[in-house]
């Protein structure tokens, strides 16, 4: 079986909003028409998206801070074709990836010197739920104070910070611990 990306892509770019509204997620999709965010970018460079119209939009959102060097920046995708064609054996469940420690040693050397360890997520809520354990193993404490109206991400851990009950509503008592919540000015 012969499988095709450029191909389907560029039969199917513009159902993106119908194929998420019947198969992934009807909220966001109505969320997005209503503001006025339901374009479909057909491609992206640098700071900007672009339309199915090639018409350019700079992207103040940038992805959530993880294109701070552009998006399709081209050293970055010569990595990505490097690796690939190294065939290295990736996501093997008993080993430690040559590349994560290579990654790792890099962030270290650039750290102050008792900083000497790096904890990898696939997202910002991971990387909320990290923070949780640490301080909850460093500090010995079960509670955590949050910034009141601040997204902190989706897991329950995440949801139980931030308290939003637009985003909390329908998922049970959330964690304990979590209400101590200050405003951004809140000094005291």
């Amino acid at each position: 079986m012969s499988l095709d990306l450029k191909e389907i892509v560029a039969a199917r770019l513009g159902e993106n909003y119908q194929l998420h509204e019947r198969h992934v997620n009807r909220t966001l999709v109505a969320a997005q028409r209503v503001i006025g965010f339901d374009k479909v970018y057909a491609r992206a460079e640098g700071a900007y998206l672009y339309d199915m119209d090639n018409q350019p939009y700079l992207d103040f959102l940038s992805g959530y801070s993880v294109f701070n060097i552009g998006r399709n920046h081209p050293v970055v995708k010569q990595a990505i074709r490097d690796v690939l064609d190294l065939d290295l054996p990736n996501m093997v469940q008993m080993d430690c990836s040559l590349l994560s420690g290579l990654l790792a040693e890099a962030i270290v050397k650039r750290t102050p010197p008792h900083l000497d360890a790096v904890f990898f997520c696939n997202s910002g809520t991971e990387a909320m739920e990290g923070a949780l354990k640490f301080a909850r193993a460093a500090t010995g404490r079960n509670r955590a104070v949050s910034l009141a109206s601040a997204f902190h991400g989706l897991s329950l851990g995440a949801l139980s910070l931030m308290g939003c009950e637009s985003f909390t509503e329908g998922f049970g008592p959330l964690m304990e611990g979590f209400d101590a919540r200050v405003s951004l000015d809140d000094i005291e």
